[in-house]
């Protein structure tokens, strides 16, 4: 039996961390009890970060679309 695929999405604006803003230490770990997305984001060749958010709440927000 073929596995449905997960949906695709992408972001439907620019998305701006503005300087400044307050970065406090991440949990060692999290469990998150909706489906959520994550994107990846470099700061340099070498160094990254990621930002996660709650698909549900992102899509009504407009911040994200389904790829079709």
């Amino acid at each position: 039996m073929a596995r449905k695929k997960a949906p695709v999405y992408r972001t439907t604006r620019d998305i701006v961390i503005p300087a400044g803003s307050v970065v406090g230490r991440a949990p060692h770990r999290t469990e998150y009890g909706t489906p959520h997305g994550d994107i990846v984001v470099g700061f340099d060749k070498n160094a990254i970060g990621d930002m996660r958010f709650d698909i549900e709440d992102a899509l009504n927000a407009g911040v994200i679309e389904v790829v079709k």
